[in-house]
């Protein structure tokens, strides 16, 4: 055995027990001057002086002289007795003072060492939670709530019970009263303000595949402000017109907005939704038959554009190459980094932009994705051609097929022919998509396209086209177009006196097929925006704009009397405007006691304003959505999702919450 190290631990050992004993000494000495005793004897101490505080010679006489000046000779219970002297106040009162009395530094210094050590602290902390992906806020709230409650016994306490306000039950609890307060807010207003109101609809998938339905309402506020809010995510089990409906009908009960007060419903052309019979349009038509059904018109104008675009099989052809090259350029890094690097050591010529593909359901992304392909056409060739060389099997296939398709005369003239189509149309579509949006407004819209869709009908139009074509093939020394081979017409067909048509060039036989995509964008254009509500929303708003009263126009809403034809005229008088948003800007600047010298009038402009043009709004939320459930939060509950996205959606209405009165709910929940 090594004695110096056992003669080391023998001298340590005993001066542990030295130290020990003089500061058991030291307390002792202090509460024999302190005069107080334990916590057994001060309730004694209570119970015989019940009515008076107590006096420092009524604490002295209940001093423990064990400890004090006699010194313990009970040993056999002195486990018990140390443990018991321990716990007592005056020991810990004379530990502290011990403390305090070793201590010779100015107080100041040891609050400013307090708060050095705090901010030390919430720097780490920084650190640690950065890496570690934690809250810091709560972290921090935490640990400078332990650091007080040194001195503070209830705050420890309370830092130390069992309950915390950070499980999911509570989060859920609170998340749903912060929602319900944003929610009551909205349909206040709608019921305050607007009375009549209009309903926008629209269903996607969430991560898990679960049917989310958006309902949205529509209302005019005081100020003349239109304004469309999101009022939360339904799931529904079955996308029927009856269950949509029966969906509907129960959300308007719990958010108490009166069905007898609807007057107009926004959905996608859908058969479930649009139905004549059995769509959720005609099956809410049943209970509240003066709910005008108005086609999403940023759904009509994409469908106009796809039906459009599909009768010129050239053009349709086309738009499938950029389709495929946009899907090889978003699935293979390898050809990505090909494309974007392919000239970088050029100086001369400008780097490539980005490829983008057609995307089947977002409305804005035709143009775009064909002005990208013929931008940087040479680069997509080359960048093509590289990798049907070097490539593997499978990138090189595709990669050798879009090359050979691309390179042809006849696919870059349908996509320099079918853009300015898409064009015109776009700028529609983007016209529509705004909270601010009417149904009258997007009724001349559709007019002023149907007229410059005309202007693209004319001969010069696609002789430009054409020329553009001409010149990107010699650019980038391709074949130019030519006529296709010639078919034999079948004995069958040549019995004629006539000759069968054919073409002189490839300019003429194409152009034909220009003519047909216009046609059909007119054709659709027509059929879609000359519904039968259509047709009475067009009604009311002659009503106000030329001030001729039908009677049978006005008869359909209770809320309108004859007294408006009275009171249209005298307004007419002094006031003039050409459109129902000239007659919105007119009432918003009226003070108020003229605006109720035409009520009427208001009544009948805020039924024009209130039906919905577009289901922006809806789509709007399904990018929130998006955000709100990810695969890392997949099993969220629906309460918490629906919440959740009433929060986030209307965050400025959640700023304004007060936040005591939802604390105070709270509280008020958890004592029942």
């Amino acid at each position: 055995m090594d004695l110096r190290k056992f003669f080391s631990v023998a001298t340590s050992q005993q001066e542990q027990d030295e130290h020990d004993a003089q500061r058991q000494s030291e307390i002792g000495e202090i509460e024999k001057e302190q005069g107080e005793c334990s916590n057994v004897e001060i309730e004694t101490t209570a119970e015989q002086f019940p009515n008076q505080p107590y006096q420092p010679d009524d604490l002295a006489r209940c001093s423990d002289e064990a400890f004090v000046s006699k010194g313990f000779r009970n040993w056999k219970k002195s486990t018990e007795k140390f443990r018991q002297h321990e716990k007592s106040t005056t020991h810990k009162l004379a530990s502290e003072n011990l403390k305090f009395r070793r201590i010779q530094t100015d107080i100041n210094k040891l609050l400013q060492l307090r708060a050095d050590d705090d901010d030390n602290l919430k720097r780490w902390l920084t650190r640690k939670t950065t890496f570690t992906g934690g809250d810091i806020q709560n972290e921090i709230l935490q640990l400078m709530g332990q650091l007080r409650a040194d001195d503070d016994d209830n705050l420890k306490r309370w830092l130390t019970r069992k309950t915390t306000f950070t499980g999911g039950d509570i989060q859920n609890e609170i998340l749903q009263l912060m929602g319900h307060a944003v929610l009551r807010d909205i349909c206040s207003d709608v019921n305050k303000m607007s009375t009549q109101f209009g309903i926008i609809i629209d269903g996607t998938q969430d991560i898990q595949g679960n049917e989310q339905e958006s309902v949205c309402v529509r209302y005019v506020d005081d100020s003349f402000v239109v304004q469309e809010e999101m009022l939360g995510l339904y799931q529904v089990s079955s996308t029927t017109g009856e269950s949509l409906s029966k969906m509907l009908q129960d959300a308007l009960i719990r958010l108490q907005l009166p069905i007898e007060h609807l007057r107009a419903q926004t959905y996608d052309g859908a058969s479930n939704m649009s139905g004549k019979y059995k769509g959720c349009q005609a099956e809410i038509k049943k209970i509240q038959p003066m709910a005008s059904y108005f086609h999403c018109g940023a759904h009509v104008t994409h469908l106009i554009t796809s039906k459009a675009l599909q009768t010129a099989p050239y053009i349709r052809n086309a738009l499938g190459y950029v389709q495929e090259l946009g899907n090889l350029y978003n699935s293979s890094g390898k050809f990505k980094h090909l494309y974007l690097n392919l000239h970088s050591a050029d100086t001369d010529n400008p780097s490539p932009t980005r490829l983008k593909p057609i995307c089947p359901t977002r409305w804005l992304t035709h143009s775009a994705a064909v002005k990208s392909v013929l931008q940087n056409f040479e680069a997509v060739l080359d960048a093509l051609h590289e990798a049907a060389e070097d490539f593997g099997t499978n990138t090189s296939s595709r990669a050798s097929g879009l090359h050979s398709c691309l390179s042809s005369g006849k696919c870059i003239l349908g996509l320099f022919t079918a853009l300015p189509v898409i064009q015109c149309l776009e700028h529609f579509n983007r016209a529509l998509q705004g909270t601010d949006k009417t149904v009258s407004g997007m009724l001349d819209a559709a007019e002023v396209t149907r007229r410059n869709l005309l202007t693209l009908r004319c001969d010069q139009q696609f002789r430009e086209v054409f020329e553009a074509t001409e010149q990107l093939l010699i650019q980038c020394n391709l074949e130019p177009v030519t006529l296709p081979r010639k078919r034999k017409l079948p004995k069958r067909h040549d019995d004629g006196a006539t000759q069968e048509y054919t073409a002189n060039s490839a300019e003429e036989l194409y152009r034909v097929d220009f003519v047909k995509v216009i046609d059909s964008a007119i054709s659709n254009l027509k059929d879609y925006f000359t519904s039968t509500d259509l047709i009475l929303y067009k009604d009311l708003s002659d009503v106000l704009l030329t001030g001729s009263v039908q009677p049978h126009t006005i008869r359909k809403y209770p809320e309108l009397t004859d007294s408006l034809q009275q009171q249209l005229a005298f307004f007419r008088n002094q006031f003039s405007g050409s459109s129902v948003e000239d007659y919105r800007k007119i009432f918003l600047a009226m003070v108020p006691e003229v605006r109720r010298m035409f009520p009427q009038v208001e009544q009948l402009l805020r039924l024009l304003l209130i039906s919905p043009a577009s289901s922006c709004v809806a789509e709007r939320s399904f990018s929130a959505l998006r955000r709100m459930k990810t695969w890392l939060r997949s099993t969220m509950t629906q309460k918490r999702l629906n919440h959740l996205m009433v929060c986030h959606v209307h965050r400025d209405r959640l700023a304004a919450v007060n936040p005591q009165a939802i604390a105070q709910e709270f509280l008020l929940k958890s004592e029942s």
